[in-house]
């Protein structure tokens, strides 16, 4: 008997194939459009002006555009993923259901499975076609690619940093009279240090920080400068004997040596017009009123140095690092024949001249708070630290163990480690230079250099390896299915879908109009061509179907349970 060509009910087999591929072919052009929008903003700024939503530098830079268009992507990719799976799925369906009898209800659940979760709970569709449940199943995981794929790009803040030529505050000693007072005379000598001078050296010296530098370049930057200024070079011991004196009459025995001693000496004599350069100390521990065993010398000499400084600013702070400090020569040695250190030769009143007197203006007014002595004065019932001069400012140095010291009521006087109080007076006089080199008494100098401009900013950031490793996965679950398919297509001998006009063709015959549809679990029908119907494919029960390959009316127990169940690797043999 002549059998209905499947041809005639359903499509031509082309079509679903290129709907397979094709999808599948856009699926791939879509994630390798996804890659290179990613690509494209990788290390790019994250733009955050949002004051035109509609500018289109906004909508796709701006982290809310990439991600709406990183989502769109995935969501694109994965409906062709879909479109692609879904047609080969439809495709291993009509085969599956020309090759063994389902119950209703395992027909519904083979055609809704795409759609419903609720179609996996019926046994029918596990028994029958459980290829189709793995690849009805894998297509479940295309929607997993919206929720990973656009996660590849993210947003970190970065600091990128930018040099430009910049003007810094300086001081320069050299081209200011600001540090000293002079004589009104017709010469004008140098007089004493200026009150800026004084007030500049007592605030650095009594709270032992320098101050605080201002940004020249904004909240997030740092600059590197050299620039001249005075340094302490000190050792232990003395350097010349005889300066160091005090009254030993005025001493009792039981209070000698003194707490405290301190002169300003040359350690080389002077070669300018001023003298009193440098400073040599004695000093001692007391315990309850008695001198103990731990006594030192110290002598500082002050050079003319280069100061290599490093500043940098963060938000409202500003720290300033000292990178070294080169000594160019005792300050004793300036002289008006010195040709390096930042000291220019030359006549009153020129650079020489201001440095030199700045320099020495410091230190007179930095040793007004260190030169004298402390000795103890006893009467028939008190017993005292006596300074002299008054201004003497040790009980407020850094040079005072102030844990262990008891200056008034026990009689504890108890100095720093040797070795930190030679770096403390080292860093008194470094502390006053660079007060004085942040630029704040005179805010007209300054000084060329170029400034490092620090920026924390939103970047985008792209993992290509894990967009590929998401959209690779779906690519090789959808060739997987559509393998099936394709295979599917050339055993169908025809291309149908799940449009109503198939289902349409494959249930239009009388043999359904007496199936009693309440026993869904009961009545079990197949695909194939009908008796009644001149061999027309369409749904029928067993008995009424001709073997597609012999012509022969089917045998009722080719739908028993014992029938061999549906596996992948046999779904497409022709000889089932």
């Amino acid at each position: 008997m002549s059998l209905q060509d499947p041809t005639q009910a359903h499509k031509s087999p082309y079509s679903p194939l290129f709907k397979i591929v094709g999808a599948w072919v856009v699926a791939l052009a879509l994630a390798c459009g996804h890659h290179a929008f990613y690509a494209s903003l990788n290390g790019d700024v994250a733009s955050a002006d949002a004051t035109d939503i509609t500018n289109a530098s906004f909508l796709v830079r701006s982290q809310a555009g990439a991600s709406a268009i990183g989502t769109t992507f995935a969501f694109l990719v994965s409906a062709s993923l879909g479109v692609s799976a879904g047609t080969a799925l439809l495709q291993s369906s009509w085969r599956v259901v020309g090759q063994r009898a389902f119950t209703l209800s395992g027909l519904d659940a083979l055609w809704s499975s795409p759609t419903s979760l609720l179609a996996f709970l019926s046994f029918d569709f596990w028994r029958s076609a459980r290829g189709i449940v793995v690849i009805s199943a894998l297509a479940y995981a295309f929607p997993l690619v919206v929720t990973f794929a656009p996660g590849t790009l993210i947003v970190r803040n970065r600091v990128d940093s930018v040099q430009h030529p910049c003007s810094v505050p300086t001081f320069d000693f050299g081209s200011s009279a600001i540090l000293h007072d002079e004589l009104r005379t017709a010469s004008l000598p140098y007089l004493r240090p200026s009150t800026a001078a004084d007030r500049l050296v007592g605030s650095t010296l009594l709270g032992s920080q320098p101050f605080l530098p201002v940004s020249p370049c904004g909240n997030n930057c740092s600059y590197s400068i050299s620039a001249p200024a005075l340094s302490f070079s000190c050792s232990a011991g003395t350097r010349n004997d005889t300066a160091l004196t005090w009254d030993w009459q005025s001493l009792p025995t039981s209070f000698n040596p003194p707490p405290y001693v301190a002169v300003k000496l040359d350690v080389t004599p002077s070669l300018n017009m001023y003298s009193g350069w440098d400073l040599e100390a004695h000093y001692s521990d007391y315990a309850s009123w008695r001198p103990t065993q731990t006594s030192n010398n110290l002598t500082c000499v002050a050079y003319n140095s280069t100061y290599y400084l490093d500043y940098t600013f963060a938000g409202t702070s500003g720290a300033v690092r000292i990178d070294k400090i080169v000594p160019q020569q005792p300050a004793s040695q300036i002289s008006s024949n010195t040709t390096n250190g930042g000291i220019l030769d030359g006549p009153t009143h020129n650079a020489w001249f201001n440095a030199t007197t700045n320099y020495h203006a410091v230190l007179e007014s930095m040793y007004s708070y260190l030169i004298g002595n402390v000795t103890l004065t006893q009467t028939a019932n008190s017993v005292n630290f006596d300074y002299a001069p008054p201004s003497i400012a040790l009980a407020t140095s850094p040079l005072i163990n102030a844990a262990s010291s008891s200056l008034f009521s026990a009689g504890n006087l108890t100095w720093i480690d040797f070795p930190d109080v030679i770096h403390s007076m080292e860093s008194l006089l470094q502390n006053i230079s660079l007060s004085i080199l942040t630029g704040t008494l005179d805010r007209s100098q300054s000084a060329q250099t170029t400034c490092s401009f620090r920026s924390t900013l939103p970047h985008f950031t792209y993992d290509a390896r894990r967009l590929w490793l998401v959209y690779g996965a779906g690519l090789l679950v959808a060739l997987f299915c559509d393998l099936f398919g394709v295979i599917a297509i050339k055993r169908n001998g025809f291309g149908a879908s799940g449009e109503f006009s198939d289902f349409l063709a494959a249930t239009r015959n009388r043999e359904l109009n007496a199936l009693d549809l309440t026993e869904r679990d009961k009545v079990k029908l197949m695909y194939g061509p009908v008796r009644s119907e001149g061999g027309r494919y369409a749904f029928a029960t067993l008995e009424n179907l001709f073997s597609p390959a012999t012509g022969v009316a089917r045998r009722e127990t080719l739908g028993s349970d014992k029938e061999e169940p549906f596996l992948p690797e046999i779904l497409y043999d022709q000889t089932k």
